[in-house]
């Protein structure tokens, strides 16, 4: 397994810029998957989290809101999940390495989620925060759960277009959110994804710019749906990447491109 060099707050939060969460990202696939790196396509999510990873998958009723979606055990403990019956919480004990996921994601019409959650948790919170919540680690923002051996996906829409972080918690979710994205639609494969829905419309791979124009604001709206499917992820999570990666701007955006 590809090992995370980085330096790290005092807390045990890496700091990493996008450039770098898209060049670990590539390293992971190219060790993993080699051929989802330039050939788009769906991941094997389940293979990366359990044979590549280690970790194990638990699905349970965390909540009945949907609020938190999944979870990740940095240590062995116990955690509330939602009794089916009663709608009572009641204590589950986990091992280290373990991903709790809502079983609301287990419907059909949430697998493109789901895959999205288990990422998230495994590939990110995993690989990235586990010096943060580890258990001697005093100075840690662990200490914000109930119990502190859990990071948790919270019921947000994919992931957060703000590059804002108040704090180490809002830093370590959107580490983790464009880390999923970058492994479920690796760089090189979505490049690949952008140029031939160009092609198939014959005209030349550019920036769409949503507001200058009828077709600009048409292609916005089909293309993250191409690469949604390509990729089984939902649309929303399709059309942030590409809006992350310049590929999709609003009129006026100033500069840069598209690489």
């Amino acid at each position: 397994m590809l090992e995370l060099k980085t330096p790290y707050t005092f807390s045990g939060v890496p700091y990493l810029t996008n450039d770098c969460l898209e060049e670990y990202a590539e390293a992971l696939v190219a060790d993993f998957a080699p051929e989802r790196l330039h050939t788009p396509g769906q991941l094997d999510v389940d293979k990366l989290i359990e044979f590549y990873l280690g970790l194990s998958v638990e699905f349970h009723r965390i909540c009945y809101d949907r609020q938190v979606l999944g979870m990740t055990a940095f240590n062995d403990g116990t955690i509330d999940v939602t009794n089916e019956v009663t709608g009572l919480p009641e204590p589950l004990p986990v091992k280290e390495g373990t991903i709790v996921i809502d079983t609301s994601l287990t419907a059909k019409r949430n697998v493109p989620r789901l895959r999205f959650t288990m990422v998230h948790e495994g590939a990110g919170h995993w690989l990235l925060h586990r010096k943060a919540f580890s258990a001697d680690n005093p100075f840690g923002p662990a200490g914000i759960y109930e119990n502190q051996y859990l990071a948790a996906k919270e019921g947000r829409m994919d992931y957060s277009r703000s590059n804002k972080d108040k704090t180490d918690v809002d830093r370590m979710e959107r580490q983790a959110d464009f880390f999923a994205s970058a492994v479920l639609m690796p760089r090189p494969a979505l490049r690949n994804v952008y140029r031939d829905f160009f092609n198939f419309y014959h005209d030349k791979p550019r920036r769409i710019i949503r507001g200058t124009s009828v077709l600009d604001d048409c292609y916005a709206q089909q293309l993250p749906e191409y690469a949604a499917n390509i990729f089984n992820v939902s649309k929303r999570a399709a059309l942030i990447r590409l809006e992350k990666l310049n590929a999709i701007v609003d009129k006026g955006w100033p500069h840069c491109c598209y690489r």
